[in-house]
């Protein structure tokens, strides 16, 4: 296996995975569908490479090839949990969303999208009011459930296990029927 014509990726920075449509947040695992060449690049390098992805929306869905000036500039850091090639010779992958990124600067250079981020760690507190705010969303979220016809059991399973308010948020805001500009918001919140 001969090594790749591109330089190293500096320690920063991540493989990007530009999305339309769709919004992946931290500590969700998605299944996401790969079909340009470049992002089928990207996918198959983090995948042989055991490296993270960065998953960022496009602004605009309809745009083919995105550079950089279509892309938003936070997103999420993925982990590949499996890359399948279907019969039909499409690509997809099943990603864990593991924490926010902001990108700093686009890098040119490689066959794919690759940018240096900062990692946004979040500070959480834990207060009363915190807790019974968490308590009430739980409480809605299983009513909401309740009404959809294919919800999948472990996704009620997700929300009672949390015990962090910011993963709660988002593990919510992954499945409700929100414009692909308004969940870009709540992950940049």
């Amino acid at each position: 296996h001969k090594p790749p014509e591109w330089p190293p990726l500096p320690e920063d920075a991540l493989i990007i995975l530009p999305v339309r449509n769709t919004m992946l947040f931290p500590g969700v695992v998605f299944p996401l569908s790969v079909g340009r060449k470049r992002s089928i690049a990207a996918a198959q390098e983090a995948a042989r490479t055991d490296k993270p992805l960065g998953i960022l929306q496009q602004r605009d869905p309809t745009i083919d090839n995105p550079d950089e000036s279509d892309l938003n500039r936070v997103g999420t850091v993925a982990t590949i949990l499996r890359y399948v090639t279907a019969p039909d010779g499409s690509h997809h992958v099943i990603c864990q969303g593991r924490e926010r990124f902001r990108v700093i600067e686009f890098l040119p250079g490689y066959p794919f999208t690759v940018a240096r981020v900062e990692r946004i760690v979040e500070q959480e507190a834990q207060t009363p009011a915190i807790e019974a705010r968490m308590h009430h969303l739980k409480r809605e979220a299983a009513k909401a459930l309740e009404l959809l016809p294919q919800a999948p059991a472990e996704l009620l399973a997700a929300i009672e296990a949390t015990t962090s308010g910011a993963r709660l948020a988002d593990i919510i805001a992954g499945f409700m029927d929100l414009k692909p500009n308004e969940k870009q918001e709540v992950l940049e919140t």
